[in-house]
């Protein structure tokens, strides 16, 4: 859910170089994408899927809508398998299937464009199905398409706990850095904590959703500019808003102990009422709306520095790819399509991990009182860029995430330094361009 959902790191050099090797030596004994197809008519074939298991995506609901697709495409039978922990990305276990040569034959929620490069994936043919996906062209490599993602999930915005606001008597929702700080100051005052995170992937994410808005909402194409040498970690804006989030930490505005707890305890911590602000995914809204707490909780754009604009930044969801070495390419391609075209599973889909339809022609859930915030949030926008280890005009480089993650850490340490950190960030891209 990009966890995304997409916050552990895309593969580091020396996985890459695995990639890479796996590849070359076939990936085990399966065909290629050229082989066979899917059997004689009337056969039934057996393709396999690596899952991406969270709270919002439970074996249950796998289990539930492969059975829907067996029912519908009678002659395919899907095994469905999962990464033995919980990790965002399946990255790490989708390279040691690789190199078992157990790859399988669909793929959810990897970096397509380091398998893509290694040869692991199969070139998906851009026909009318794929035309039915908005942009889809800017899921291309070197003008060809490895990924399937049909699904918007907005992640830079701030969850809030109307309640804890009232009490702390405020009643304009902040736009600029300043504005966030005097609402962190008022529920610090009134005895609440202004704002949750925690350790591992959450600290990148939220170092990522308070310092995107105002380098990638204001620069969506900042990575392919990094990579031309033309924008720098320690640029002068850059240097506030990491600065401004260094403050924020300092002046007592994130709970306690953070460091020390997860991504279902911190989550849990917000909906037990026990932090004003939660900075997090879309997805956050069907884990709220499951929950059923008893406050109600409201949503806001992460901060600018100006305020002048509202700025989204996000992930396209979850991805789904096909195995270069699958011998079964047409039943693999035909359940990868349903995965994002079928009119049932898209909408459950989205509805299930808080996303929003990214279809040309959009098939959404009737939203939720929160999921409509967002929406509205992201027509104001008008647009949405990437950032962290999206695509922002080009690719960051390998191994990011981690990267942000320990600036993120970091910076919320007593007596940490702001510029040494930033260089850190540009020193890492230089070795790992």
């Amino acid at each position: 859910m990009t966890r995304k959902r997409a916050y552990r790191a895309a593969l580091s050099a020396a996985l890459i170089s695995a990639l890479l090797f796996a590849a070359a030596c076939g990936g085990g004994s399966k065909g290629g994408a050229g082989g066979e197809g899917s059997g004689a008519a009337g056969d039934r074939v057996e393709i396999s899927f690596l899952s991406l298991i969270t709270t919002n995506l439970t074996e249950e609901f796998w289990d539930k809508w492969i059975a829907d697709f067996e029912k519908k495409n009678p002659d395919i039978k899907v095994k469905r398998i999962q990464a033995p922990s919980l990790e965002g990305l399946n990255d790490n276990y989708a390279k040691t299937l690789l190199a078992s040569g157990d790859f399988p034959d669909v793929l959810s929620n990897i970096s397509y464009q380091d398998f893509a490069k290694a040869g692991a994936l199969m070139e998906i043919p851009i026909d009318d199905d794929i035309k039915k996906i908005k942009d889809y062209e800017s899921l291309l490599l070197d003008g060809k398409l490895y990924t399937l993602q049909a699904y918007l999930q907005p992640h830079t915005q701030i969850f809030y706990n109307k309640d804890l606001f009232a009490k702390a008597g405020i009643d304009k929702l902040p736009r600029t850095w300043d504005e966030l700080e005097a609402a962190a100051e008022k529920l610090k005052q009134a005895g609440i904590t202004p704002m949750l995170t925690a350790g591992d992937w959450m600290t990148t994410l939220t170092f990522s959703i308070l310092t995107g808005p105002e380098i990638f909402g204001k620069n969506p194409n900042w990575y392919a500019d990094k990579n031309a040498g033309k924008v720098s970690y320690q640029d002068e804006n850059w240097r506030e808003v990491a600065s401004r989030y260094q403050q924020f930490a300092a002046k007592g505005y994130f709970n306690k102990g953070a460091l020390s707890i997860g991504y279902e305890q911190v989550e849990q911590e917000f909906l037990n009422g026990n932090g004003a602000m939660y900075p997090m995914g879309s997805w956050f809204t069907a884990a709220y709306e499951a929950a059923d707490p008893d406050f109600e909780a409201g949503v806001f754009a992460a901060p600018t520095l100006d305020g002048k604009k509202t700025y989204m930044s996000g992930s396209r969801g979850t991805s789904f790819a096909v195995s270069n070495t699958t011998d079964q390419p047409e039943a693999a391609l035909r359940f990868a399509k349903y995965l994002v075209l079928d009119p049932d599973f898209h909408k459950a889909f989205a509805a299930s991990d808080g996303m929003f339809s990214g279809l040309a022609d959009p098939i959404n859930n009737e939203f939720t009182p929160l999921q409509q915030e967002i929406a509205d949030l992201l027509e104001e926008a008008g647009t949405m860029s990437g950032y962290e280890t999206q695509r922002a005009g080009d690719f960051p480089v390998n191994g990011l995430g981690n990267q942000l993650a320990k600036v993120g850490q970091g910076l919320l340490l007593e007596g940490s330094d702001v510029n040494k950190e930033l260089a850190g960030l540009d020193d890492y891209w230089g070795k790992n361009k």
